[in-house]
């Protein structure tokens, strides 16, 4: 999954949608997901250093409805102008620790979420 945003850029802010994988129920993990702290890290692919550690991030509704009984949600993290002030390719993830005491769940599972901030500055 790729996620593009340019240099010193606060916008689009990063949605990634949770997948039904058949392991839970989908109702009981979203009602799971309330009850948790979600955070975003993001680390440099060349360097290998963290540019984001551990920052809050959220959980929203989605706000298309198609049709189905369940709410959907995304994971989402609003970039600030320090998060963004060097170009290059990051490899990101989410971790959300649930309150409940069942543990910590890292996403994306199957592909990895690279960000590229793209050298073209915004004008002040």
């Amino acid at each position: 999954m790729d996620f593009h945003i340019n240099k010193g850029a606060t916008l689009p802010i990063l949605k990634m949608e949770l997948i039904r994988d058949g392991r839970y129920n989908y109702r009981e993990f979203h009602d799971k997901l309330q009850n948790s702290d979600i955070y975003f890290c993001m680390t440099d692919i060349v360097t290998g250093v963290k540019k984001i550690g551990k920052k809050p991030a959220t959980c929203i509704l989605k706000t298309e409805y198609n049709g189905c009984n369940d709410e959907e949600y995304y994971l989402a993290y609003q970039f600030t102008s320090k998060d963004t002030n060097k170009a290059g390719t990051y490899v990101a993830h989410f971790i959300i620790e649930f309150n409940d005491g069942s543990g910590t769940l890292i996403v994306p599972i199957r592909e990895e979420l690279y960000i590229h901030v793209l050298d073209g500055s915004i004008k002040k």
